[in-house]
């Protein structure tokens, strides 16, 4: 039986209501953040007064938010998780970066004369929007071109709109195929490998994995952590993208693509460094940063420093995305939405824990001294292969422990549709 009120892959089955003062709460929010942006100095009373009007504005996005979708636990996890993002987006612009006024990008003259008031609104707004800083002095690193053979190269609007516009036609058809396969009883027993009756273990009388079994399970990460994710979040950025740009509030420079080269994924690091999207990496980084330097009073420098700081990322991260779990698994009752919950945490702690390993292990292999002589291309790319063997079969043995619960639950799904849902509902 499809969900309630759509079909399997478009389902705009929410209450009209909780829409409507959703919608004005966010951009309340944002609103209240540029003006304090440009009307109030750096580290100023008024700024850290405003945070509790903020907190609670964050708290009513996420109540309207999760009240939009009665029966679609998809569109709530977007909605509702977008509280989550507002308050981390507004708390690193006021408190921890501390942009004000004199910030160059909202002080840039306009036709040789200082910006007006609403210049400068605008551009306080643009930065709790442009989550990447892209084009501002808090640009993050590793910002995919446009084209890897032409770094600097931007393309013009119309191509932007022509290109991107046939880019999201060309993945809705493909999120259309991938999502709208319907699988039997009997498939989902296979290709989860685990006993229907519980979400999260092997039941017993099932037996060991077969190698049917392991086969699907690897196949089935694969496509997760290399085309679905992806694929459900670039439809999602690149809509967000030719409508900015084609309604003229945007320039096309500012909407690089959202993932990397997936040849960068031969190591951890560089997996969620220069691979991944990194839409939330500013918002969770300023606060780990803050967590290690200012809490702990820990140096600008050091291992010590260097891995509390990564932890940090990575259990801001899990948190959020903990909040996916609870969401998707509160049917199931509060003991497996706690174990959902405490799993999405242990994924993103093993996750730190193997840039460390690895950091590790590379430094042992530089100190071993190999010779310039020996560094050939032979000896790059075997280091390479092993690095993609070590990255993928971690997340092959990993991901599972977060994802097929997440199968398990059979939820409706909302345009764009999520990638975790696979599985036809029944």
């Amino acid at each position: 039986m499809a969900p309630p009120g759509g079909s399997t892959v478009i389902n705009y089955n929410f209450c009209t209501r909780s829409v409507y003062l959703f919608i004005p709460t966010y951009f309340l929010t944002l609103l209240i953040t540029s003006t304090l942006l440009i009307s109030t100095p750096k580290g100023s009373f008024t700024r850290y007064a405003s945070l509790p009007i903020i907190a609670y504005l964050c708290l009513r996005v996420f109540d309207y938010g999760a009240a939009a979708f009665p029966h679609n636990v998809v569109g709530l996890i977007h909605w509702a998780g977008s509280a989550y993002n507002v308050f981390l987006i507004s708390s690193t612009l006021l408190y921890l970066e501390g942009i004000d006024s004199t910030d160059p990008f909202i002080s840039k003259p306009v036709n040789g004369r200082p910006p007006g008031y609403f210049t400068r609104l605008w551009r306080g707004l643009s930065y709790c929007v442009n989550v990447r800083g892209i084009n501002t002095p808090y640009q993050i690193k590793n910002v995919p071109a446009f084209d890897a053979k032409r770094p600097g190269w931007v393309p013009s609007r119309r191509r932007f709109l022509v290109t991107n516009t046939a880019w999201l036609v060309f993945l809705y058809l493909a999120q259309d195929f991938f999502y709208s396969q319907e699988i039997t009883i009997e498939d989902e027993v296979k290709f989860l490998g685990i006993n229907r009756e519980n979400l999260f273990f092997r039941h017993p009388k099932d037996g060991p994995i077969t190698g049917d079994e392991l086969g699907y399970r690897i196949v089935v990460a694969s496509l997760m952590w290399s085309i679905l994710i992806p694929l459900s979040v670039t439809l999602q950025y690149t809509f967000i993208s030719v409508l900015a740009v084609g309604t003229g509030i945007s320039e096309p420079k500012n909407w690089p693509p959202p993932f990397g080269s997936p040849r960068d994924s031969y190591t951890l690091r560089l997996f969620w460094g220069k691979f991944w999207h990194q839409t939330l990496r500013w918002h969770f980084s300023k606060p780990a940063q803050f967590i290690t330097h200012k809490i702990l009073q820990l140096p600008k420098t050091g291992l010590i420093q260097r891995y509390v700081n990564i932890y940090g990322v990575f259990l801001i991260s899990g948190i959020w995305h903990a909040g996916q779990s609870w969401f998707m698994l509160r049917a199931q009752g509060p003991e497996i939405q706690r174990a959902g919950w405490n799993r999405e945490l242990s994924f993103f702690m093993v996750m730190a824990t193997g840039i460390m390993i690895e950091d590790g292990v590379q430094w042992l292999f530089r100190s071993q001294k190999v010779r310039k002589g020996e560094e050939k291309e032979g000896l790059v790319v075997w280091k390479r292969v092993v690095g993609y063997i070590w990255v993928w079969g971690l997340l092959i043995l990993v991901a599972p422990f977060i994802n097929y619960p997440k199968f398990r639950a059979r939820l409706a799904t909302f345009l764009p549709a999520h990638p975790l849902i696979i599985l036809h509902p029944e």
